[in-house]
């Protein structure tokens, strides 16, 4: 039986990460508290599109359904990882609204989950090891 590769896991896993922490707070001011879904209006349907990319390519190479899928997959997954990356970096310098708004846990945790997402996509991509080399021969 063969394993998920560990690009497939780790993208799966952030991007699972990204999902629910899309839904904590990302921002506050004057008491109120804005999630990711609240506070934007492109990078929210960025960072689900990255996050359900990842978790395809996971269920996918989980399941055994298709052999080219996780490649082609994992190639999507890092440009919509790296994607939803600068854009959660770009909010995190510049905050959406006006005013004095800080910024909250699910943001930090958001530009780790979707660093996760990049490089498991990228890892996704790589040839796996083993392959090619001597050792594999045996």
């Amino acid at each position: 039986m063969k394993r998920v590769a560990s690009g497939e896991l780790v993208g799966a896993l952030s991007g699972l990460v990204l999902l629910v922490v899309s839904f904590l707070p990302w921002y506050s001011a004057g008491g109120q508290d804005a999630t990711a879904w609240q506070a934007f209006s492109v990078t929210d349907i960025v960072m689900a599109l990255a996050a359900v990319s990842a978790l395809s390519v996971g269920v996918v190479a989980f399941g055994r359904l298709s052999v080219s899928y996780p490649v082609a997959g994992s190639a999507i997954t890092t440009g919509l990882g790296g994607l939803a990356l600068l854009l959660i970096a770009y909010r995190l310098i510049n905050p959406p609204g006006s005013g004095d708004i800080d910024r909250e846990i699910g943001a930090w945790l958001g530009l780790l989950a979707a660093a996760g997402v990049t490089w498991g996509g990228w890892l996704g991509m790589q040839e796996p090891s083993g392959v090619g080399s001597a050792s594999a021969a045996q």
